[in-house]
């Protein structure tokens, strides 16, 4: 048997237009599964947000006060002209440090955690019955313990969640330390125990580092602008004033941070001053009695006054001296002070050194040494960051030393000037005695280190007054304020997406299952496909009620109709040859024929049907007492004996009327029989008998019976049925009619069931003997097959 059917399943699909009526049509018809996909998914949203956390936003504002507006005592009044820039990167990542979290942690004992167990879910509570604390102190807590604690009404049952191990205590005592566990437990300011029993909690207690990076990281600090020196600190969480107490706390913590800073800065100056004290007592010791001494050996009581300007030029230039000389004291004061550290530790400021780049680098000093201070205790020194600050900490060490060596060497060179002009503004004291000479230069050396005993006493007041003053260099805004509307869950939001997914995931399941249907189901997606060929009638699903019924009828009568305007006029008398066939099995080819025949009938035309397909007839069910092995064409054909009229049967219908001749026995060869001289012979016979002649034939796909007899036919019907034809199909049927396989084709669409669109109420299966009856299936039915 040569079916020769790979040929016909190269092709393109053609892109149409899309009908949007059409579309929304298909989804309409699923409607409950939209409806029910939507209410689940609505439900679960309501569900999730019954028993989700309501998380609401805490935010604080400070301002950074710079060195002009805060309000530290100070002598400098430099300071009020220079401008004071303030670097809130630094500020914000200092806010945002463990070391401040982990104060906070401290301070509030965030690191133990309630929740209290209710029916259906679990909640963290900030205000419990009782309070849980380490024995050992927070600090000594290494790994995170988990307890759960029922409050009875004789006390407390305490279950350790990861050995199982329970404790029953008694009594609601102060303190009570817990046997076997390494904690304590108290009841709660103000609780009431009795409201509380049977309640079962959560207790975890966490280590302070990590709660304190948790706290880290929840902490959100921004500018308020590009320009501005305002922080806004914000916290979320899912009780507000536990989290206006957290941000409090840290704003705290961190002028208390600033506060200690500046307090051991001004006791290192104190220090500093007070060493320098004993050297300069000493020196101001040696001076006076080295004075004494001279004047003693020498008789001396008064230094003579000098007269006219030359006197008072000499004064001028040796206070020029003497203000140079301070200065490289004080410059080798500083020197030795930062060559003789063996740590990074704070230098004194502002020691009276008129040099603004030397004073700059030591407060930059001083500051990188507390921010060096501080991460290496919190970060450790293999800390990138603390590497980074002994790079530059060793690079300012380097660039002050370098700086006061130059500033000396200047000094030098200025004092060598000075010097030099003084002498020749003591060429006019040629005459007075070399005693009072030297006794002027032991005055000087007592002077200057006077003068520098009163300069850092001055400083050392000022230390002790910034010292018992200070204050943070920050300005609280507003302390942490909560806002009245919770940022999660957007109840609004969340019900829209609920709404979005209810319906997405319905649409979606069906989207694919369209996607991947490739049958047609109206003339429409025949026309989508082939435009070639016409649409000869659309036939309704058969059911049992009597409008259908009529229904059927009248489709079938136009169907009739529309055949003749495509069936050739040859203007003999002789009947038309019509040939109803189709590609595959269960298409309804049989059932098209027979009531087309009734429908030819009705139209008082003489018809008869004849079954051309032997390989697996049906048309026999059409009629009582026959069955498949009835004689009929076959037997006419492979029986020369035989003659056609008398293997006829009748419809039964006395009004109208038609002939039938059933396919007869199944032959062993159908192609040979077909081939027979008997058939052309034949179809002379009933041309001049009947005016329609209606072939139901076999599936041309499948077999080539067919196309060997299609030139006999003057009008082919090619059945599609609706649900059960692939859209490739029609592609194949074009390609016989371009061929020429098949002549005067036009299609009918079968088994539509209009009532819902794309119904499948029709159960006529095809049944050839070559493979099993084709059931149809509603595309509901295949969505709950994929689903469940």
């Amino acid at each position: 048997m040569n079916t020769d059917k790979n040929e016909y399943f190269d092709f393109i699909e053609e892109n149409n237009a899309v009908d949007l009526k059409q579309i929304i049509n298909k989804y309409l018809k699923y409607w409950p599964a939209f409806a029910l996909s939507i209410l689940i998914s609505l439900f679960s949203a309501f569900v999730y947000l019954r028993y989700a956390n309501i998380i609401y936003k805490s935010e604080a504002k400070v301002k950074l006060l710079n060195d002009k507006e805060n309000s530290n005592f100070t002598l400098d009044v430099s300071k009020l002209f220079n401008k004071s820039t303030i670097n809130l990167e630094n500020e914000i990542a200092l806010l945002k440090s463990v070391h401040l979290s982990e104060q906070v942690v401290k301070n509030l004992k965030l690191n133990v955690e309630y929740y209290y167990n209710s029916r259906v879910t679990s909640k963290q509570i900030f205000n419990p019955p009782f309070i849980v604390s380490y024995r050992d102190g927070a600090s000594n807590l290494r790994s995170a313990l988990n307890y759960t604690i029922t409050v009875t009404a004789s006390g407390y049952t305490v279950l350790d969640i990861a050995t199982g191990e329970s404790v029953e205590v008694k009594g609601y005592v102060s303190d009570k330390n817990i046997p076997h566990f390494p904690i304590s437990i108290k009841p709660a300011l103000g609780a009431i125990m009795a409201k509380n029993i049977n309640k079962s909690f959560n207790v975890v207690l966490k280590t302070l580092h990590k709660t304190a990076l948790e706290l880290s990281d929840a902490f959100e600090v921004d500018a308020e602008g590009k320009d501005s020196d305002i922080l806004s600190i914000s916290l979320k969480g899912t009780n507000g004033p536990q989290s206006e107490a957290v941000i409090n706390n840290l704003i705290y913590v961190y002028e208390a941070d600033g506060i200690t800073d500046k307090k051991e800065v001004s006791r290192r100056t104190i220090n500093f001053v007070d060493d320098r004290f004993v050297y300069l007592r000493r020196e101001l010791d040696s001076i006076e009695i080295s004075k004494k001494d001279y004047k003693k050996n020498n008789k001396l009581s008064f230094i003579q006054e000098d007269a006219g300007s030359s006197i008072l030029q000499k004064a001028a230039k040796e206070q020029t001296s003497f203000d140079i000389e301070s200065q490289i004291l004080l410059a080798d004061l500083l020197k030795n002070s930062i060559e003789s550290q063996k740590a990074f530790e704070l230098l004194p400021a502002d020691i009276g050194i008129q040099n603004l780049i030397i004073n700059q680098l030591v407060a930059d000093y001083n500051t990188a040494v507390l921010s060096h201070q501080k991460f290496q205790t919190s970060a450790g020194s293999s800390n990138p960051s603390v590497q980074l600050l002994v790079s530059t900490l060793t690079s300012l060490r380097n660039n002050i030393i370098n700086s006061v060596k130059g500033y000396k060497q200047q000094l030098r060179t200025t004092l060598v000037q000075s010097e030099s002009a003084q002498k020749e503004a003591e060429g006019s004291f040629a005459s007075l005695p070399e005693k009072e000479k030297v006794l002027r230069s032991i005055e000087r050396q007592q002077n200057l280190k006077e003068s520098l005993y009163l300069l850092l006493l001055q400083k050392r007041e000022e230390a002790s007054i910034n010292l018992a003053v200070t204050i943070p260099n920050t300005k609280i805004i507003d302390y942490a304020i909560t806002d009245i509307h919770p940022i999660s869950p957007q109840r609004s939001k969340i019900v829209l997406i609920a709404f979005f997914i209810g319906f997405c995931i319905p649409f979606g399941i069906l989207f694919t299952l369209f996607k991947l249907d490739n049958k047609i189901y109206t003339a429409a997606d025949v026309e989508n496909t082939n435009t070639a060929l016409p649409i000869l009638a659309e036939l309704p699903s058969l059911k049992d009620d009597k409008d259908t019924v009529m229904q059927n009828l009248e489709a079938f009568r136009t169907l009739a109709n529309n055949t003749n305007f495509i069936t050739p006029y040859t203007g003999d008398q002789l009947g038309k040859v019509l040939f109803v066939t189709s590609s595959i099995k269960g298409e309804g080819k049989t059932f098209v024929s027979y009531n087309l025949a009734a429908a030819y009938a009705h139209l008082d035309k003489k018809v008869i049907i004849i079954g051309a397909d032997f390989r697996n007839p049906q048309l026999h069910k059409h009629l009582n007492n026959t069955t498949k092995e009835s004689q009929g064409f076959s037997n006419y054909l492979y029986d020369g004996t035989i003659e056609w009229e008398n293997l006829l049967c009748s419809n039964g219908d006395d009004e109208f009327p038609f002939d039938i001749l059933l396919s007869g026995i199944i032959p062993p060869n159908p192609t040979l029989l077909l081939s027979n001289q008997r058939f052309e012979y034949f179809i002379d016979q009933v041309r001049k008998a009947y005016d329609i002649i209606i072939f139901d034939t076999p599936p041309t796909l499948l077999v080539s019976d067919t196309l060997m007899i299609s030139k006999y036919a003057d009008t082919t019907l090619f059945v599609l049925r609706s649900g059960v034809t692939q859209k490739n199909l029609i592609s194949y049927s074009n390609k016989l009619h371009k061929d020429q396989k098949l002549v005067n084709m036009g299609y009918v669409v079968n088994d539509i069931d209009f009532s819902s669109g794309y119904g499948y109420s029709y159960n006529y299966g095809y049944g050839y003997g070559y493979g099993k009856d084709i059931e149809k299936e509603t595309r509901l039915q295949k969505l709950k097959k994929k689903i469940f």
